[in-house]
């Protein structure tokens, strides 16, 4: 009996240990906050403190471009799983204004998460949380909306491929642009968009992170 009390204890232990340095849960919920823009489907990462997805003033990579410019992030999920430092990713879905759609992704303690999406409606604007610190109950952040850097932003819809320019649109490439990523200017109706709809000022989404608890 000793014995049995003695290995169901040390069992409780190692399990309570493994439960410790294991993988923990997270529901990562966000809302898009804009009156009239589309999130692309979302990236998102969790990692360790020294990973970026990108850093302001500095060229994106050519995965953040592909999905600033076109809304597919499938390079820079593939760029992103390649690092080492990435412990989980997943791919979301479209998300309307005024919409919340929720995801759940795994990290180790004291882990971070990152995450981007193009905002349909632009050249080459994205929404992105980057590296902030995963919380031990819940956390909410709000997040900005960024300039890859990639194209002109013309607003002209040969180039965008978001409405109210039409599906087939937004094939097209210009490549006068500012060469680094930058917080994004917002709308300003200089061809096929009009700011009354779709300029911004501020955040243009919420995001609350909540650790599941078992």
């Amino acid at each position: 009996m000793k014995n049995l009390i003695a290995f169901l204890s040390l069992s409780l232990l190692l399990a309570a240990n493994a439960n410790a340095s294991g993988l923990k849960q997270y529901q990562v919920s966000i809302t898009n906050a804009t009156a009239h823009h589309v999130f692309t489907p979302t990236l998102i990462a969790t990692h360790g403190s020294a990973f970026n997805l990108f850093k302001v003033g500095q060229a994106a990579s050519e995965g953040l471009v592909v999905q600033a410019e076109t809304g597919d992030p499938s390079l820079l999920l593939a760029e992103t799983q390649s690092q080492a430092e990435v412990f989980d990713t997943l791919i979301g879905t479209f998300i309307a204004y005024g919409q919340t759609a929720s995801f759940m992704i795994t990290a180790p303690r004291k882990a971070r998460l990152s995450l981007t999406a193009m905002l349909a409606t632009t050249n080459d604007g994205f929404v992105a949380l980057d590296n902030v610190a995963l919380p031990r109950h819940s956390a909410t952040y709000y997040a900005y909306a960024y300039d890859a850097g990639s194209e002109d932003n013309n607003e002209d819809c040969a180039y965008i491929p978001g409405p109210p320019c039409a599906a087939d649109s937004g094939n097209a490439r210009d490549t006068n642009s500012e060469g680094f990523v930058s917080l994004h200017n917002g709308i300003h109706g200089q061809a096929s968009l009009e700011p009354k709809d779709l300029d911004w000022h501020g955040p243009v989404a919420i995001i609350t992170i909540t650790r599941v608890h078992h």
